[in-house]
């Protein structure tokens, strides 16, 4: 570490902040200096990990396509589904270059599962199509063909779809494998305990409430989401043994089928008021509940929903390799998109310390993992999150985001005597440059710097602490109290920052 020379008279005093939180909108902002465990007004393209660092958002390598992409599903590790949003509707595609002849509404909301090794994509008022890794076929359900699902997932070998106009609260359900046969294609007398079926929650939500999303839980718990409540079902491959949940009390509803994503054994969604879990009860393993995973962001949360004209076009993704839970949010007009994203605690215990960034980079819309490979569904084709690992740079073809963090009003202590800075001290680690500048109560911009992190042959080779470097500069402005701003650029690999420290003169 470099050191800055004074006289031994001066007398100066150290105001640390480190171990970050992420976002926080439940304080104004001149009342969030906590130095410890410290928040932000504002958190771009970067993120808060689960020791407490920022950490520039990964890059990504464009995959396929040049139009927007509307939503996406993998079909293996190597190739990805997609809808692309073109002049006459949107088309299904894949990244093999095969293309489907049939077009949906420029306005329509896909949603899509794996079943049989197939992709299932199911809109609202079109027929369900699927794809077998080579062609893109029409579903051969008769009664499909007229009920037309919006919503389609798989539980127990069996296809489910909801969103049915004129059947709100229905959910039909498949025979078991057989993607093409539905309760209205069986025969009357069919009595096989493989038979489809029906499951209508009507008379179980008590209101005049119709279905908006269907999800996975755990092994064989099929949960029905409202817009204020839900309810779980369990499903056998034997129609007779299908139950409801008795011992879940699901008080929160969901507002886009497409953001209900598994995450280990919880169940994520998002509801009017925020981000959700399912979960067991810690206490005694039974009862299923839901947990707020959003309060912190609650106002920043509510503007991105309240922006978006049709909320069933949110959408999420789960990064399992990340702990991250990704929400798109596309904007008005179908031309920009914001993005929350959720970091998670590994550590036992500290699964509800949850970390929120927020993003624009690539105007990210839609996304899909599996086996560690995140795609992103953009307005310029389809993108995949390049991890920043090792030290070799980045592909010719990444393109990396730029990061954007700004403290809330540091007072280093009195909220009424100006301040006389002496010094300031990032640390970080990586390979990039980080500007800082301040500004003032009045928005008067104080000063700025530059600081070049070098990379550390010991900085990507620690598990539990990284070795970061000090970078330590003399900082001689005088406020009452500022907000300091942070933005990461031409960094082709990992960016940390671990905290920093601001000295100041005791006069």
């Amino acid at each position: 570490m470099s050191g800055i020379r004074s006289s031994a008279q001066l007398k100066l005093k150290t105001h640390a902040y480190d171990t970050f939180m992420g976002l926080d909108g439940s304080r104004h902002i001149t009342a969030m200096d906590t130095g410890r465990e410290q928040h932000f007004a504002t958190i771009e393209n970067a993120y808060c990990d689960w020791r407490g660092q920022v950490v520039r958002g990964p890059a990504a390598r464009p995959v396929h396509g040049s139009l927007q992409v509307v939503h996406a599903r993998h079909f293996d590790t190597d190739r990805v589904v997609y809808g692309e949003r073109r002049g006459d509707g949107i088309r299904l595609t894949s990244t093999e270059g095969h293309e489907d002849a049939f077009r949906y509404p420029q306005d329509a909301v896909l949603s899509s599962t794996i079943f049989n090794r197939n992709v299932h994509v199911a809109a609202k008022g079109a027929r369900m199509r699927y794809y077998d890794g080579a062609l893109f076929h029409q579903n051969s359900s008769p009664s499909m063909s007229l009920l037309r699902p919006s919503m389609i997932t798989t539980v127990q070998r069996r296809l489910c779809v909801a969103g049915i106009t004129g059947f709100e609260t229905e959910v039909h359900i498949s025979r078991v494998d057989s993607p093409a046969v539905f309760p209205g294609d069986e025969d009357p007398a069919e009595e096989s305990v493989l038979r489809a079926g029906i499951i209508d929650v009507a008379n179980l939500i008590g209101t005049a409430d119709q279905i908006t999303g269907l999800g996975q839980l755990e092994q064989d718990g099929l949960v029905v989401f409202t817009s204020d409540r839900a309810v779980v079902y369990r499903l056998d491959p034997d129609i007779d043994a299908w139950t409801i949940d008795a011992q879940a009390n699901l008080r929160v509803g969901c507002v886009s089928h497409n953001t209900i994503c598994p995450a280990g054994t919880d169940l994520l969604f998002c509801s009017r008021q925020g981000v959700h879990s399912i979960r067991r009860s810690s206490q005694n393993g039974i009862l299923l509940g839901t947990v707020s995973l959003s309060f912190k962001i609650d106002t920043l949360y509510r503007h991105c929903f309240e922006n978006m004209s049709d909320p069933a076009a949110m959408s999420a993704v789960y990064d399992q390799d990340a702990n991250q839970y990704h929400v798109f949010f596309p904007q008005p007009g179908n031309r920009t998109a914001r993005r929350l994203t959720l970091t998670l605690s590994p550590v036992p215990g500290e699964e509800d310390s949850a970390r929120y960034s927020g993003g624009t980079f690539l105007d990210a819309r839609c996304g899909d993992a599996l086996a560690g490979r995140l795609v992103y569904g953009t307005n310029g084709g389809l993108y995949e999150i390049v991890r920043d690992r090792n030290r070799d740079g980045l592909p010719a073809t990444a393109v990396a985001p730029e990061a954007y963090i700004v403290t809330p009003f540091l007072w280093h202590g009195s909220l009424v005597e100006a301040k006389r800075t002496h010094s300031f001290t990032l640390q970080a680690s990586g390979s990039g440059i980080v500007e800082m500048w301040a500004t003032d109560l009045e928005g008067r911009v104080l000063g700025s710097m530059a600081f070049e992190i070098a990379p550390d042959a010991d900085d990507t080779d620690s598990f539990a602490v990284p070795l970061s470097r000090q970078y330590e500069r003399m900082w001689q402005v005088r406020y009452l109290a500022a907000q300091y701003h942070f933005r990461i650029t031409q960094s082709d690999g990992l960016v940390r920052i671990s905290g920093f420290a601001v000295t100041t003169r005791q006069d």
